[in-house]
């Protein structure tokens, strides 16, 4: 098979550039790989990637030689129109190696920021190795491989980059990091489903619309379908990017994955922020407290809700003086720890982190690989890494183990069989008995003899 390579021309002409200079004992390498490449056109088996590759070598060897010659021009010529030509002859051939570079560039960035990436890799090295402790010694499980794994390709997507600090041009690093850090966040969704399905239980289904473990059911198949999706774009976009071949449907099925992400958490923040406005409002027609600082937050109003996830020291004290009696009483003891009444916030914000970080992707990806967005560092480090980064740090000191307790698990079997709903049920979770409660019961139950000595006597 005969081929023939056009020679370049630029499509724009820079108003300045460095030149490029190549020392003279390149040529003789460079007169190999040119030979090399030359004939590698005539094979009867050359593929789309080896004819580029090969076009390619033969532009950078063919620049490379100009460049050598044209210096030993200017070191022996001495007339000026001579001297003109030589110069002009390595300002186009830097323009070409240049091009060149861009070509095989898949960042379409000059350098990847050094610093950023490896702040980053190292933020989620630690926050991997912290989940991956906990799944060890805690027995929140579902919550726990969720995390891993999502964190863990938070880990492998930002080895990737800074492993490609040294060479932009190499597929693997770039599909690593770039396949990695798109599918991570639904993992770390995952984790979140199963704990709304678990405070669900601690307070009560009533306050739900919707079963505890349908919120699992609901969105982890939701994210099981997008990560579906994205992989297959993915690998399809991976496999066209190997082979030189337009890799355009592949990133537009990974759009399609992750902008389905972005629906269905689209619902899910909708049916948790309507979850805390019925713990919070539900039952505030009931008659006010005595305290009027605290009958305040009975009001619906959107301030008060946001007062009230906020748990200010008033809003604290409203929740245990006003709505404690509302909750299931089973789930006291988890309510009670010095950290639940800040769950809530805290989740909240991980969510919203994770939901800002999606948006950006599907935006991102609809620009293409050389779009505004994806060739500046600044909104993948900001859009991105950040908001994972707060998703991942929000959740060490929130973990579940911490705010609910090592002995307060909800265990699947038990909302399942709705236990929750039942009182002295055997084989349930095991559930903390403070002395806080047993002089709580012990009071109460000492007003109640006294209330029935009242009545006797009256």
């Amino acid at each position: 098979m005969s081929l023939t390579i056009a020679n370049w021309t630029p499509t724009t002409t820079a108003t300045s550039t460095t030149l490029s200079s190549i020392a003279i004992s390149y040529a003789p390498a460079l007169s190999t790989s040119l030979s090399e490449a030359v004939n590698s056109l005539t094979s009867t088996t050359l593929n789309r990637k080896d004819y580029i590759l090969a076009t390619r070598a033969i532009r950078g060897a063919q620049a490379s030689l100009t460049i050598i010659s044209a210096e030993q021009v200017l070191a022996t010529a001495t007339d000026a129109s001579v001297q003109a030509k030589a110069t002009q002859a390595i300002w186009d051939a830097t323009e070409n190696l240049n091009a060149l570079f861009w070509e095989e560039n898949i960042y379409n960035i000059p350098s990847l920021n050094r610093p950023a990436n490896i702040l980053f890799l190292v933020l989620f090295s630690i926050t991997f190795g912290y989940t991956l402790f906990m799944l060890i010694k805690s027995r929140y499980h579902w919550y726990n491989v969720a995390f891993t794994c999502g964190l863990a390709l938070e880990f492998l997507g930002f080895l990737g980059r800074v492993l490609s600090f040294r060479n932009m041009t190499g597929d693997n690093f770039f599909l690593l990091q770039l396949i990695s850090l798109t599918i991570a966040p639904a993992f770390l969704m995952g984790g979140i489903y199963f704990l709304f399905g678990q405070l669900v239980v601690v307070h009560g289904r009533k306050y739900s619309w919707l079963k505890p473990l349908h919120y699992s059911y609901i969105f982890i198949g939701c994210d099981v379908l997008s990560l579906v999706i994205q992989a297959a774009g993915g690998a399809q976009a991976s496999i066209a990017s190997q082979t030189y071949e337009n890799a355009h449907p592949g990133t537009y099925t990974m759009i399609a994955g992750i902008a389905f992400q972005v629906f269905a958490m689209s619902l899910f923040l909708i049916l948790w922020f309507m979850f805390w406005y019925n713990v919070y409002f539900k039952f505030s027609d009931l008659p006010p407290e005595k305290n009027e600082e605290s009958s305040i937050f009975q009001k619906k109003s959107f301030p008060n809700y946001i007062k009230l996830l906020f748990n200010g020291s008033k809003a604290n004290e409203y929740k245990k003086n006003q709505l404690e009696h509302n909750f299931n009483p089973k789930y006291k003891s988890i309510r009670q720890r010095p950290l639940y009444n800040y769950y809530a916030l805290a989740i909240s914000i991980a969510v919203i982190a994770i939901y800002i970080r999606c948006v950006y992707r599907v935006v991102e990806l609809a620009q293409g690989f050389s779009g505004y967005l994806i060739t500046h560092e600044a909104f993948v480090m900001t859009l991105d890494a950040t908001m994972i980064a707060i998703s991942a740090l929000i959740f060490m000191p929130f973990h579940p183990q911490i705010v609910m307790g090592s002995s307060n698990v909800i265990r699947l079997k038990s909302i399942t069989k709705n236990h929750d709903e039942k009182d002295g049920e055997e084989g349930d979770e095991e559930i903390t008995y403070t002395v806080a409660d047993a002089e709580q019961e012990d009071k109460s139950a000492v007003d109640s003899f006294q209330r029935e000595v009242d009545s006797e006597s009256v």
